[in-house]
């Protein structure tokens, strides 16, 4: 864990650094593609001379654009610095076509983001993760496992399920979900990055293991994705 806490410090003083309105992506979208948003949105508005906010509303309103033309459409209305842009992709994002959700959301941040630009003299930052966040507070998952990969009791799964949202809360932490199985449980949580995130979940794991130890104290946390199958197999087969 000492390379994880010294990353997650990093990333902690580097934010502490910044000045200005932080923005923080509300959904979880995997890192890879927020960068080809953003790659694509520059390209666009190196190219974009010829276009109108009104056209491109068209574009994105009508059922025979295709998905390529829609995404063209959505990335120049979030950098117009349009006050209708905005508003239309506003609508646009309650009900967005399924394989363009991402890019919607995308959109609708740097159209807020650009608008604030124009009316406020304060810097605008974007903080990019994978599990995205809700206001001043980023998204994370953890991953824990018991001590001997020994099957959690009933009294124990009760612990968890008490004990590990008190100490979020401590530290004015929302727990969205806990999955707990046989020998390992998760968290995906929202705290602010002011927090020392490893020494908040040392003191509920230690809460919990007054009554016996049986959470191992070696754990995982991330805000880049949530573990699927393969990840679990390997994090439940190391040491």
């Amino acid at each position: 864990m000492k390379n994880d806490n010294d990353v997650f410090r990093a990333f902690r003083q580097s934010i502490k650094g910044l000045e200005g309105n932080l923005h923080v992506l509300d959904t979880s979208i995997p890192v890879e593609k927020q960068m080809e948003y953003f790659r694509y949105s520059e390209s666009v508005r190196i190219h974009c001379k010829n276009d109108s906010v009104t056209e491109q509303i068209e574009v994105l309103n009508s059922i025979y654009s295709s998905s390529e033309e829609k995404k063209y459409a959505m990335t120049f209305l979030a950098i117009s610095g349009d006050i209708k842009a905005y508003r239309v992709l506003e609508a646009y994002n309650q009900n967005p076509k399924e394989s363009l959700t991402d890019w919607a959301s995308l959109s609708l941040l740097q159209a807020k983001i650009m608008l604030e630009s124009e009316f406020s003299d304060e810097r605008q930052v974007f903080i990019s993760t994978g599990l995205g966040g809700r206001g001043n507070k980023l998204r994370f998952y953890a991953f824990f496992k018991s001590t001997g990969l020994v099957p959690f009791s009933k009294y124990q799964r009760n612990l968890i399920e008490k004990e590990i949202p008190l100490t979020l809360r401590k530290y004015q932490g929302i727990l969205e979900e806990v999955t707990i199985k046989n020998n390992y449980f998760s968290l995906l949580f929202l705290i602010t990055i002011q927090i020392d995130l490893k020494e908040m979940l040392k003191e509920a794991i230690s809460e919990c293991n007054e009554y016996g130890n049986f959470i191992d104290t070696h754990f995982v946390i991330t805000n880049v994705k949530i573990f699927n199958q393969e990840d679990i197999y390997r994090e439940l087969q190391k040491d």
